[in-house]
């Protein structure tokens, strides 16, 4: 989990109180946080669902509460100078959803700045998954001309990159310069790069790579220009109004900008709070308590929600509330984890492992031991991944009617595309890659959703093949001491002559072969890739 240092003196003057040393050692770790030093520095490991409070200010705003100093909604509200954004249609292959927001009148002092640079790198490294699903840029405002546009520029076009004197061109920063190198991976299989640039052709940045040294941020800046661009335009708005409270807490004021993107024009940013309706009766079942509807309107108020009628009001920066268990959770929180008293179940049974669980467990030691790395995917996924990219006949599963994304709408069939595409998306680092997964299935029955757990191998590297998958795939059944076979049987995803369906008394129970050349084009994979998958559920009935 990440850790951000705090400035002590600048937390407590962003909370506008002198706060003994004592309080703050004892409350910070009831936030859900977990205090790892204290001193003129503080250092604070902020847990993954709490993205507002990876920057100093939004740490600020939730202890402010904590502590009873100032309790409620903090409001931010935008004001219309005009600001537009255009996005090109070409970037939609490339990382088509952009945001971007003005924020003036900022005091960038040495601990605002420090607390800037902070934030960015952590919503990058938690929330934008190292860049590929958010990367921020911000920019002084004074040195950019409005309107701006979100654009692609073929590898020859060339500008000053951050912490550079002369030009470069967009190949030479991928291969050259520092952050280029570290992420060339999530542009290069592209023809053309992504950049903002301004009317006056004056490059901003060149997403997800580097800001340019032209609208470098320095001690002298007042005003901000802040773009952000990546994969999904819900986690990009989220992290622009993370960035937006943080500014505004430092004085800032808040301006919009128009974004048109193709026919639609969108306005950001939207720091609306979202509504929930506060159930007294779930809260108090989940927690175990005996509450009034008033005594949990107050615990939601220090943590720094509104409460109006039976509604609660949700600060716009708080990506991590989604269901009415998670404002139960801030209401166990206000109420103090100390303050629950540990009782005893009322309940007559002994608990014990669940013997398919067991046996889970030992095969994902198995497989470490084999020299493995365990990966986890979502169950979550689309077609093209299931079947296109792996060119298999589609088939039947099971899908969400009304989901949020393309990319995460349909249950999976299978664990061998999950472990293409870590493949895919890792092959800047060394090899080789061998990894395995052991999750779950989904598959559709008599029009029914049956669900399994697999097991999937993939060793990946220059001379991977057939023959030392399937020396994993006999050890693995050796130390199981079940006996299996192989029959030969094509699959359009792997090499012919170099397939086979896994039987075990004359039962298919899973598929082994090398991944056809075509397949690893199509995910951008540079090695040798050989694959089993096979169903724990029929292993687990033979063991």
């Amino acid at each position: 989990m990440p850790t951000i240092t705090i400035d002590k003196n600048d937390l407590l003057e962003l909370i506008g109180k002198e706060v003994d040393d004592k309080i703050l050692v004892e409350k910070i770790p009831m936030m859900g946080t977990e205090l790892e030093s204290f001193g003129e520095e503080i250092t604070v490991e902020i847990f993954p669902d709490r993205p507002d409070m990876l920057s100093v200010e939004g740490f600020a705003l939730a202890l402010q509460g904590f502590l009873n100093i100032k309790i409620g909604l903090c409001h931010f509200e935008s004001d219309d100078c005009g600001y537009r954004a255009f996005i090109d249609k070409k970037v939609k292959k490339v990382r088509p959803d952009a945001v971007c927001a003005v924020v003036k009148d900022v005091e960038l002092n040495d601990a605002a700045i420090k607390s800037l640079m902070q934030v960015q790198e952590k919503l990058h490294l938690t929330h934008g998954r190292n860049r590929r699903r958010v990367a921020i840029g911000v920019h002084d405002l004074d040195k950019v001309e409005f309107p701006v546009r979100y654009t692609t520029m073929p590898k020859d076009y060339r500008f000053i990159p951050l912490e550079c004197y002369e030009e470069m061109n967009l190949e030479e920063i991928l291969q050259e310069h520092k952050k280029g190198v570290e992420y060339k991976h999530l542009l290069e299989k592209y023809e053309e790069y992504p950049l903002w640039i301004d009317s006056k052709e004056q490059v901003l940045s060149m997403p997800p790579i580097i800001n340019s040294e032209h609208t470098k941020v320095t001690e002298t800046t007042k005003s901000l220009f802040i773009d952000i661009t990546g994969h999904g335009v819900k986690y990009l708005e989220q992290a622009l109004n993370i960035l937006i409270m943080s500014l505004a807490i430092r004085k800032g004021k808040i301006y919009s900008v128009n974004v048109k993107d193709g026919n639609k024009e969108y306005v950001y940013p939207n720091m609306t709070p979202k509504k929930m309706e506060i159930d007294v009766n779930y809260t108090n079942k989940a927690l175990g308590l005996n509450l009034s509807f008033d005594e949990i309107s107050s615990f939601l108020k220090r943590m720094r929600y509104d409460i109006e009628g039976k509604e609660v009001f949700i600060p716009a920066y708080r990506a991590d509330i989604m269901h009415k268990i998670d404002i139960v959770e801030d209401v166990a929180i206000a109420y103090g984890f100390n303050n629950f008293k540990p009782e005893i179940p009322n309940i007559s049974t002994i608990g014990e492992n669940d013997p398919f669980e067991e046996f889970l467990k030992n095969v994902r030691n198995l497989m470490v031991g084999f020299k493995l790395m365990e990966v986890k995917n979502y169950i979550l996924t689309n077609k093209e991944d299931l079947f296109t990219k792996m060119n298999l006949k589609e088939e039947k599963i099971a899908e969400m009617k009304n989901a949020l994304t393309v990319e995460y709408y349909a249950l999976r069939n299978l664990l061998m595309p999950g472990l293409m595409r870590v493949y895919s998306i890792n092959t800047h680092y060394e090899y080789p890659q061998n990894i395995f997964e052991i999750g779950e299935v989904f598959r559709i029955e008599n029009g029914k959703i049956k669900e399994e757990v697999n097991l999937s191998v993939g060793i990946c590297h220059e001379k991977a093949n057939f023959t030392e998958c399937k020396e994993i795939l006999n050890s693995f059944f050796k130390n199981l001491g079940i006996s299996y076979g192989i029959e030969e049987k094509e699959r359009k995803c792997f090499i012919d002559g170099r397939a086979g369906s896994i039987v075990i008394d004359e039962k298919p129970i899973g598929h082994i072969g090398e991944i056809h050349p075509q397949i690893l084009s199509i995910w951008n994979v540079g090695m040798p890739v050989a694959i089993f998958e096979i169903n724990l559920n029929g292993v687990y009935e033979r063991v």
